[in-house]
C-alpha cells in the first residue's frame, strides 16, 4: 500500500498537486495537523479539495496531531512512529507545507530512511522536486475552480447553472460585443440604463411577478433608442418588436439581467474563451456564485456569498474578473469596486488569487490625460488588480468584427496571459 505523508499549512494547492502527480495515486494520506491549522479546518479543506476533483480520501486517511509546530525533534519522533506503524508499505512524504521546524525534521528522517521526499517550489507549481533523487516531477493537474475554493473553505454554490450560463453566453455573444463596441453611444447607455432601472423597481415592487415575467416592456415603460441599427439588432437577437424608436415585448430575466449589465461580463467571457482553446487558461466561467463551506470559517468571506462575474484558472492560480457598466454615480472616484475586489481577495487568505476590473464607465478615467486616474492606478498595483478600461475593451470588440488576427495580442495583453502553456 503507498501511503503520502502530507504536512498540513494554509495553502492546500502543493499537497493536492504532489497527491495527484502519483501514479499511482496514494491509497492512503497521512496528514500531519498542528493545533492552529486544526482549529482552521485546513485537514478537512484539502479533503474536501481533493473530492471535488474526484479524489475522494475522506474515508481513507490518517490524521496525526502535532503539539509542537516550531520542534525539529517532535516532527522525527512523529515520522518514526508512522513508519513503525507502516513498515510493509510505501511511504511518500511531501515536505511543501508546515513551519520551516516540520519541514527540516521531515527532511531530516525522510533522508535517514530514504523514503521518496517531495517539495513543492512556490514559483513553479507545475513540478515537484524529489529531493533526495534530485529529479524533478511534473505536476499535470490542472486545479479546477472549485477545487482551489474548497481548499480556502469556499463552495462554487451554482455549479448547474454554469453550463447554461455558458450556453446562453455563446448564443448571444454576438450582442455583447455589440453593446461593448458601442458602449460610449449616448443614446444606447441610455437605453440601457432605463432597462436596469425598470429592473429593479420590479424587484422591489414585484418579486413573484419578475421571477415569474422578467419585463414586459410597453410603450409607457419608455424604453427607446434612436439608433435604428443598433434598435434592430437588439429587437432581432432578443425577441422584441420596435415602434418608431421604442422597443416593445416580453423580457425574460435572464434577458432584462443582460441588457442591464451582464452583456460585459458574456463579452469578457466570450474574448477568453479562445485561450481555453489552446490551454493558455482553463475553467473559464461566467456568473460563480461563492460561498462559505464551512460555518466555522463565517467571519472570513465578506456578504455570505459573493458572485464572481467571471472566473477562470492560469497557473494554478484562481483569476477573477469583476465587470461594471453604466455611470457607477454611487462610486464615481472608483475606489469602491477596487476595495470590494480587494476584500474577496483578502477573505480567501490564498497565494494565488490574481484580480481584474473590466469597465465601461468613465469613472476610473481620468478626464484630461483620458488614462487610469492617477491614485485609482495605484491602488489597483498595491491590490494587484489590473484594471482593463473602457477604450481597451472596445478596441477588443472593433478588432472581433474585423476578424483581425490581433485581436488574441490585445486580450493577452489585457488579462496578462502568458505565450507559453503551461506543461
Amino acid at each position: 500500500m503507498k501511503l503520502m505523508v502530507c504536512l498540513i499549512s494554509g495553502q492546500h494547492v502543493p499537497n493536492l498537486l504532489s497527491i495527484r502527480s502519483e501514479s499511482p495515486v496514494p491509497d492512503r494520506l497521512v496528514l500531519i495537523v498542528t493545533p492552529l491549522m486544526k482549529a482552521r479546518d485546513k485537514h478537512n479543506q484539502l479533503l474536501n479539495a481533493l473530492a471535488a476533483g474526484g479524489l475522494d480520501y475522506r474515508t481513507r486517511h490518517d490524521i496525526k496531531d502535532l503539539a509542537k509546530e516550531d520542534s525539529i525533534a517532535e516532527i522525527y519522533d512523529l515520522l518514526k512512529t508512522i513508519r513503525k506503524e507502516h513498515l510493509n508499505d510505501e511511504l511518500v512524504v511531501n515536505l511543501t507545507g508546515g513551519t520551516k521546524p516540520m519541514c527540516i525534521g521531515a527532511y531530516e528522517f525522510s533522508k535517514e530512511k530514504n523514503l521518496r521526499t517531495l517539495y513543492v517550489p512556490e514559483g513553479k507549481q507545475h513540478e515537484a522536486i524529489d529531493l533526495l533523487r534530485g529529479s524533478t516531477v511534473d505536476l499535470k493537474h490542472r486545479l479546477s475552480t472549485a477545487e482551489f475554493l474548497e481548499g480556502y473553505g469556499f463552495s462554487v454554490l451554482n455549479p448547474d447553472d454554469l453550463n447554461r450560463s455558458r450556453e446562453r453566453a455563446e448564443d448571444i455573444f454576438d450582442l455583447a460585443a455589440l453593446l461593448t463596441a458601442n458602449s460610449e453611444d449616448r443614446g444606447l447607455r441610455g437605453m440601457l440604463g432605463k432597462i436596469h432601472n425598470l429592473m429593479e423597481e420590479k424587484k422591489k415592487c414585484d418579486r413573484k411577478g419578475w421571477n415569474r415575467d422578467g419585463l414586459i416592456l410597453t410603450e409607457d415603460s419608455d424604453v427607446h433608442l434612436d439608433s435604428e441599427a443598433l434598435r434592430s439588432k437588439i429587437a432581432a437577437k432578443l425577441g422584441l418588436e420596435s415602434n418608431d424608436s421604442i422597443l416593445l415585448g416580453k423580457l425574460e430575466k435572464h434577458k432584462v439581467e443582460f441588457l442591464a449589465g451582464k452583456w460585459l461580463e458574456v463579452f469578457v467571457w466570450g474574448m477568453l474563451k479562445s485561450f481555453v482553446e489552446d490551454k493558455r487558461i482553463w475553467d473559464l466561467n461566467q456568473g460563480v456564485r461563492v460561498g462559505v463551506a464551512h460555518t466555522a470559517d463565517r467571519r472570513i468571506f465578506p456578504g455570505e456569498d459573493n458572485d464572481l462575474d467571471v472566473a477562470f484558472m492560469m497557473n494554478q492560480s484562481l483569476c477573477t474578473v469583476e465587470c461594471k457598466t453604466g455611470s457607477q454615480e454611487h462610486d464615481p472616484a472608483g475606489k469602491d469596486v477596487l476595495y470590494k475586489i480587494e476584500a474577496i481577495k483578502s477573505g480567501l487568505r490564498a497565494l494565488r488569487v490574481k484580480t481584474y476590473l473590466a469597465t465601461t464607465s468613465d469613472n476610473v478615467i481620468d478626464p484630461q490625460t483620458e488614462g487610469i486616474k492617477e491614485p485609482l492606478f495605484r491602488r489597483a498595483e498595491i491590490y494587484e488588480c489590473k484594471i482593463i478600461p473602457g477604450w481597451k475593451l472596445r478596441e477588443m470588440a472593433e478588432l472581433y468584427f474585423l476578424k483581425s488576427p490581433k485581436l488574441a495580442e490585445s486580450v493577452a495583453e489585457g488579462f496578462e496571459i502568458r505565450k507559453v502553456a503551461m506543461k
